[in-house]
Formats: C-alpha cells, structure tokens, sequence
C-alpha cells in the first residue's frame, strides 16, 4: 500500500483539500496581512492602476507586484471574495505538495516522496500560511522550484536545470524580492562547495541565458516603478521592508535566537517526532561530509540540511522575527525526515507531539474561561465574548475523538508507524484547519466582516482609529482613511475607544464599533 502511486494520489489530494482547500470561502479575511494584500488588489480595478499597488490611497511597497496580479486575474474572473483571493495561493500550495512529490520521487523513491509531500500537506505552519491571501505561498513554490532545479543541475549537469532555476528566481523576486535569490543561490553554494564541485556553481551562475532570462522576468516591473516613483520605491521596498527588516524588528515582530529552533517544533506538527529522529542521524548523514556523496539519497539529505540550516541561521540572526519566513527552508528539513520516516520504530516518541497540541486544543475552552478576567488587552475579552458558538459538544466531540485516534494508534502494534502517521496527519490537520481557524477567524475578523459589509451600503467617509484592519475596506469596497474624525464620518474603531466620540452607534460585535460621527455638544 505504502508503495502505491495511486494510494499517494488519493492521500495527498485528502490531505490538500482539508489543508489547503478547506474553509478559503468561508473564512473571513486575517488582518493584517491578508487585509493588506487583498486592499491593494482591490485597489488597483478601483483606480484602475495596475502597475503600483496602493493601500487606502497610499503606495504599498511592502512586496513587488506579482501575487497582485494573480489576486487580480482570480477576482476578475470570479468576484471580489474570499476564495476568490485565496485562489492563487491554494493553487501554489497545491501545486508545492505536488512539486515535493515529483523530485523526492526521483531521487529518494515513492515511499519518501510520499511521506515529503505529506508533510508539506499536513504541517502546522505550512497549512495555516498556505492558503492565506499573501504572498508567501507563491513564493515558496517558486522558491522551492529554483532550490529543486539547483539539487537536479547538480545531478545531471543538464543546462536547462540552470535556466528553470534563473526562471524561478526571477519569478520569486516578482513575488517577494531578494530573498527568492539569496536562499537558492547560498544553499547551493554551500552544498557544491561541499562535494568539492565550486566551479561547476560559478559555471552555472554565469550562464549568460539563465541571467538573461531572469533580468527580462524580474526587472522591467522594477524599473518602472522606479522611473514613476523615483528615491521613494527604493526607500520603501528594498531599504526598509528588506534591509531595514533585517536590521531592526518591525512592528514587534522581533525573538533571540531560541525563536526559530522552537519555530520548527511547533510548526511540523504533527511530525514532530520526525524532526528530534532525524536531528539523532544528522551525525550520520554527514560522516565523510566532504566530497562527492556516495549515493543521491545521502546527497540530497545533505542538501536538505544545508537548505535548512541556512535559512534557520539567516533568519535567526534578522532583527525582524515571523513564524512563516522559517517555511522557506523547511522543505529541506522535511525531504530530510521523509527519508527516515520509513525505518522508524518508537511510535510514542511521534504521537506524543500531536497528542499533546491535541489536548491543550481540548481544554482550551476551559482554559479560557478560568483565565478569562486576566486575558490582556480587553478587546481579546471582547472578541471572545461569542466563544460559546464555537467551544460546543462538537468541539469536544471533534477533538477528543482525534486525540482518541492518537492514543489508539499507539496501541495498534499491528500497523507500522508509518502507516499509522496517515490517519494521524490527516486528523490533526482537520482540526487545524476545519475547526480552530474557524474558530480564531469568526471570533477575530466576523465583527470586521460584518461592519465592512455594512458600511458598503452607507454613505460617507471611511475612517478607522485605534486599529489597524484593512479588510474592513476590502468588504466595504472604499478607501479607508486614519485621521481625526470629522462630523458625518463613518468611523471604526475599538469598543474602548468610543466613550466620548458624539455620534450614532450602527454595529458594535465582539469589541468592534461602526458609528456615524455626530457634531459635538
């Protein structure tokens, strides 16, 4: 079974649909991030300008133009909706898994490529980011496609390899910038330095075509934004949002460096358990680690730790911290546990890690609710004031079924781990995705939804104070502006923030208040 191509297809494609299909249409839009983007794509048919993303009217330089684009292609054909802005990343997301399954299968064998793609399909962190209506998912596909194209150059020698890697890079820089380059170049000139091959890396990265081909991708967009909008563009994109985040946390987002080793913990569960098996084989995957390996397989878990082990130390010493930037080595790490999977024999020390997340998930209810007058700042109460609707009898009967599942598969002596780790993987994702997004996403973004729907059909000026959610002009379908409220304004702003601001209450859900600005007395 655990050999059978068509076994895979049908697994994977379960494990896709619940992690990455799953809830895009039902999910309200996440602020900050998918706000932002989504805003800027909406930005563009309204001012008809579809060369500079904006945001509420102000250039939005935050990442290049590429996944706009997309957004834009997906919602003029299918309407402005959620799933509609999710559609490119599902896409990316899915066609990442299968990409993982394509070259794992080549170089480790069907049972790995299996267990590699189903990582990808099943983990924590990838699932939750991958279907989000943000960059990160095309990216990664591109990402992962150019650091791919590298491992198989390496193998073959084949020249096209070197142009499909310059083709990605320069599709990737469309999408993020510079970290579409920095990732695959260092991990493969670490790993050719490694097997001894550095000049056939300075062969490749010299190829006048690949260069070619990555300048008439990535360049004309830049160049023009640059010709329109002058100092300002290269202050915003490459000095601050790419240097500058390096350099210094932005918006808070900041950690030592036990940030991102905790990171990779939480962020593969369920396989938890296969990331402490293979840090127990790095010593061995590394034995005689100079030169030419003596078999692919080991070649490429070499490389994978290398792709890893870059990325981890990159982004651990940045100053600006995000769980999601760790995703853009993780597949090095999880071609690494697929090939390990298959031999190993403690079950417990896998199934502990998602029972675990499993029952904290269980008593979160109860949680929450003995901690319920210590929770901090107060519109966190506010937004957790209908948690009733959700932390019911199927949440219970929902959660405490998978982690019965988790026990069971412990005692079933019968099964391999491996094959347990299917119906395990699959369940924990089902609760990830089809029940605790739901729920951290109808509590968070419903009152924003609904006010942003609400003002739709009132008239005058948008305004927000005290928060910072920009899919409230996505639902609303106006530009938003921060400023002093003026009489007849339509403002939104925190529950707490309302005392003492004249006017008529239309909507006030879960800490969040649409009002019209009256004259003061």
């Amino acid at each position: 079974m655990l050999d059978s191509r068509r076994f895979h297809l049908i697994v994977l494609s379960i494990a896709v649909a619940i992690g990455y299909v799953w809830g895009i249409g039902s999910l309200p839009l996440f602020d900050l991030d998918e706000g932002a983007f989504t805003g800027a794509t909406w930005a563009m048919f309204e001012r008809g300008d579809f060369l500079t993303p904006y945001l509420n009217d102000e250039p939005r330089f935050a990442k290049p133009v590429l996944i706009y684009w997309l957004q834009a292609i997906s919602v003029g054909l299918f309407g402005f909706t959620e799933w509609a802005f999710r559609l490119p990343s599902v896409i990316a997301s899915a066609a990442w898994v299968g990409m993982i399954y394509v070259f794992a299968d080549r170089h480790l064998g069907a049972r790995q490529a299996f267990f590699a793609a189903l990582i990808a399909a099943t983990s924590l962190m990838t699932t939750v980011v991958g279907k989000a209506a943000i960059s990160d998912a095309v990216l990664l596909f591109f990402l992962t496609g150019a650091t791919f194209a590298t491992f198989n150059h390496w193998v073959t020698g084949e020249r096209r390899w070197v142009r499909w890697a310059y083709l990605a890079m320069g599709l990737g820089f469309l999408t993020k910038g510079p970290v579409a380059v920095v990732i695959p170049a260092a991990a493969s000139f670490f790993f050719y330095l490694a097997t001894a091959r550095g000049r056939d890396w300075w062969r490749a990265v010299l190829d006048w075509q690949g260069i070619l081909l990555f300048l008439v991708v990535a360049v004309p967009w830049y160049v023009a934004v640059w010709i329109e909008h002058g100092q300002h563009f290269i202050d915003e994109f490459f000095l601050k949002n790419n240097v500058g985040r390096f350099g210094e946390a932005m918006e808070g987002h900041s950690g030592g460096l036990w940030y991102y080793p905790v990171v990779t913990f939480v962020a593969l569960l369920p396989f938890t358990g296969a990331v402490l098996t293979s840090l127990r084989y790095l010593r061995s995957d590394w034995q005689n680690g100079y030169g030419h390996p003596p078999s692919i397989p080991l070649a490429l878990r070499r490389f994978g730790w290398i792709w890893f082990g870059l990325t981890l130390l990159l982004f651990s010493f940045s100053g600006t911290k995000l769980p999601h930037y760790l995703n853009y080595g993780l597949i090095g790490l999880m071609l690494v546990m697929a090939s390990h999977l298959p031999q190993i024999r403690n079950r417990w020390l896998h199934l502990l890690p998602p029972a675990a997340f499993l029952l904290f998930v269980l008593l979160l209810p109860w949680l929450v609710e003995i901690n319920f007058d210590q929770i901090k700042p107060a519109y966190v109460q506010d937004m957790l004031a209908e948690r009733d609707r959700f932390f019911g009898l199927s949440w219970y009967l929902i959660v405490g079924g998978t982690l019965l599942l988790v026990v069971a598969a412990g005692m079933a002596r019968r099964w391999s781990l491996p094959r347990i780790m299917i119906p395990v993987a699959l369940s924990f994702s089902l609760v990830v995705n089809a029940l605790v997004l739901n729920a951290v996403g109808q509590m968070q973004q419903g009152p924003v939804k609904e006010a942003g729907l609400i003002a739709r059909d009132l008239p005058g000026p948008l305004v927000m104070r005290g928060m910072n959610t920009p899919s409230f002009g996505v639902y609303a379908q106006q530009v938003v502006e921060r400023r002093d409220t003026r009489p007849g304004d339509l403002l939104l702003t925190r529950a707490q923030r309302v005392e003492g601001i004249p006017g008529d209450v239309i909507y006030a859900e879960g800490g969040v208040v649409l009002l019209r600005v009256g004259q003061a007395e």
